[in-house]
């Protein structure tokens, strides 16, 4: 009988302990939209112990006060800030290396707080350490109140024992996510709400994936998902519509083109995903009214590739290249030169080639040969889009993206557009300069 008293006592001790030992984590609130784990005794390169060495000016992390043994956190709150989180070691250590570095170290509600150079917050307990920002000088008190909210949080308003937590607790890998489609830049929420039910908040769309720094690159490879039952059974059936890529247009993005989605799929299934995406619509909405794009599209049956060249233009910006099995929309053509609004024209530019311009939009589209869709701003970069771009994106990522279900590259230089965004990517991650998201395949 002791000996089963004394079992059960090292179990529920061995329990508490494993508990306790993510009780750091309670500083990342609970309703956080975004979740990077970084096993840093897993990692090999690039990673979170880089970040803490480039934000506190330090070589070496040993007797820093912070514990990089254990996972670090990079999160987005609610409000849109962006935070590390990681286990405190030793507060009197992590206090004097920061007054070593001349920095004047607060005390703000029981909670120490120091503003580094780059305009990041560092605060810290006896348990968490957080870095937050970039914060504007204005600003800053207002955000170490926040992070001292954060700090004295209890395990119920912690990201521990969420749903979002326990995903990527299942994830085996040494850099892991978990983030709402809302959480990512703008331009990238479309290509992963595709198959979401109509009128589906981006919030309620979330992606689950392992990551890896490499050659430049960071690969991500995952899948979306929701909570909500209906909305994720719609999600995984969607999945099914993509094919194996084949390559035919993936030389065709520039290295300095801003993002680019890569398919291949049968148009008249694929139109289904497309007319309820709220994000596609809006792109495609400065030529809808006059071109019918939905009848374009249902005529693919092959690799397609949708490229944004750049972003935060005021003119309509899309290079769009697929494979047809027909070109039947061609007859409307003529109904759709009469049907054009107000201070709109299409006219031709070459055998079964038309453009559509109006005031701010210029859009060159047209059918080849051998049953290829090519279109662009104008006439040039039409007839490029079906061919490779005079500088393409690295030919190893051109290697990775044959034979995925979907995959999406992104310029990172485009991303952050104020966010702050790449002041975290750079010190993390080094010198990435591009973002690929591969569909996970079960």
């Amino acid at each position: 009988m002791k000996k089963i008293v004394y079992l059960i006592a090292l179990v529920w001790m061995g329990l508490m302990s494993s508990c306790s030992n993510n009780d750091y984590l309670n500083a990342i609130p609970a309703e956080s939209s975004m979740l990077i784990s970084m096993n840093t005794a897993k990692m090999s390169g690039a990673g979170s112990q880089t970040l803490f060495k480039a934000f506190l000016h330090v070589s070496n992390l040993n007797n820093t006060g912070i514990d990089v043994s254990k996972p670090v956190m990079l999160f987005e709150d609610a409000q849109g800030n962006l935070g590390v989180c990681a286990k405190t070691d030793n507060t009197k250590q992590l206090g004097e290396m920061l007054q070593k570095m001349g920095l004047t170290v607060l005390e703000r509600q029981d909670f120490h707080f120091a503003i580094l150079p780059n305009l990041w917050i560092i605060g810290f307990s006896d348990q968490s350490t957080l870095l937050m920002g970039p914060v504007v000088p204005a600003a800053q008190p207002e955000m170490m109140q926040l992070m001292a909210r954060y700090l004295k949080a209890k395990e119920d308003d912690g990201i521990v024992g969420t749903p979002m937590y326990d995903k990527l607790d299942s994830i085996d890998a040494p850099m892991a996510m978990v983030c709402q489609a809302k959480a990512l830049p703008e331009y990238l929420v479309a290509p992963f709400t595709l198959g979401a039910p109509k009128g589906t908040d981006p919030s309620q769309v979330l992606i689950a994936a392992d990551m890896e720094v490499k050659d430049g690159c960071l690969w991500i490879n995952g899948q979306t998902f929701s909570f909500v039952k209906r909305i994720n059974d719609a999600l995984q059936k969607a999945q099914a519509t993509y094919r194996p890529i084949q390559g035919k247009y993936v030389a065709s993005m520039s290295s300095h083109d801003a993002a680019g989605l890569f398919v291949n799929v049968d148009g008249g299934q694929f139109i289904k995903l497309m007319t309820d995406n709220r994000g596609i619509q809006a792109m495609l909405s400065g030529i809808n009214t006059a071109i019918d794009m939905n009848s374009i599209i249902k005529s693919v049956d092959g690799d397609m590739a949708i490229i944004t060249p750049s972003l935060g233009q005021s003119s309509f910006q899309l290079m769009m290249a697929a494979k047809l099995k027909n070109a039947d929309w061609l007859a409307d053509v003529d109904y759709w030169k009469q049907s054009v609004p107000a201070g709109g024209q299409i006219g031709e530019w070459g055998r079964e080639c038309y453009y559509y311009r109006d005031g701010k939009t210029s859009y060159y589209f047209g059918v080849t040969n051998d049953w290829q869709y090519m279109s662009g701003v104008s006439e040039q970069v039409a007839l490029q889009s079906i061919h490779a771009a005079a500088n393409p994106i690295s030919p190893v990522i051109q290697k990775k993206l044959k034979g995925q279900k979907m995959a999406l590259v992104a310029n990172i230089s485009s991303i952050d557009k104020g966010t702050g965004v790449t002041t975290v990517l750079k010190p993390l991650f080094g010198n990435v300069n591009t973002l690929v998201y591969t569909l996970k395949v079960n």
